[in-house]
């Protein structure tokens, strides 16, 4: 990682939601998007294990939870006091620590990380997708949330973040292909946070403009083979 999340774990939830709200952004409107997102490209076969890769403090675990009743849903990260933040966040939750034991191979139905691809170094990327992929089911899906580099607001406010310092964002292209290197299939970009909080209901729209490369951000989904 190009950070030490540690040294953040106690104040990440203020400082993202301040670099968010410097362009009119809400941390947990976001959140509840890529949840319900999840939920709409998982309807026709939900998950009964959903692993959060790279979960940091905890705050997109709830939504998930509140998105796939009945599922069993865990995170991981690599930073401790992160996982303790996150273990206060989302009670109950399976946490695992990526550097002491790591997490169970081949047994998510689901693998979803967001904003963690351009933490990583890439010279380490290909290693980090091929970790989420020996993580997931024969079957399963990975979903990866990414900040969109073609987006101006975006690097205005990944330029405001201070653990965004030195962060190389990633094109979708770059993306995709490491998918393919993973070995994953049904490999699809869709962009995504179109509206801010402040157009809410618009938000419902963003489905038919998945297309259009000038969202905030970009989900990346894949399937692994079985």
């Amino acid at each position: 990682m190009t950070q030490d999340f540690d040294d953040y774990a106690a104040d990440y939830e203020a400082l993202l939601q301040r670099s968010l709200g410097s362009a009119g952004g809400d941390l947990e409107f976001f959140r509840q998007r890529k949840a319900a997102l999840a939920k709409r490209l998982l309807r026709d076969a939900p998950p009964r294990r959903i692993l959060e890769y790279g979960c940091g403090t905890g705050g997109n675990l709830p939504h998930l939870a509140a998105a796939f009743p009945g599922s069993a849903v865990a995170g991981s990260d690599i930073s401790e006091k992160s996982l303790k933040q996150a273990a206060t966040a989302a009670p109950g939750v399976t946490l695992y620590h990526l550097r002491r034991g790591g997490v169970p191979a081949g047994v998510f139905d689901l693998v979803f990380a967001a904003g963690v691809l351009h933490h990583v170094p890439g010279a380490a990327r290909d290693a980090l997708l091929a970790a989420m992929a020996e993580a997931l089911a024969p079957g399963g899906r990975l979903l990866v949330f990414e900040h969109n580099p073609a987006n101006p607001l975006t690097r205005r406010i990944v330029a405001r973040c201070p653990f965004d310092a030195g962060v190389t964002l990633v094109p979708p292209a770059q993306a995709k292909a490491l998918a393919q290197g993973a070995l994953l299939g049904q490999v699809r970009v869709r962009y995504i946070s179109f509206a801010p909080p402040a157009l809410a209901p618009l938000a419902d729209l963003e489905r038919f403009l998945t297309w259009l490369p000038l969202g905030g951000q970009y989900c990346l989904s894949a399937a692994k083979p079985g």
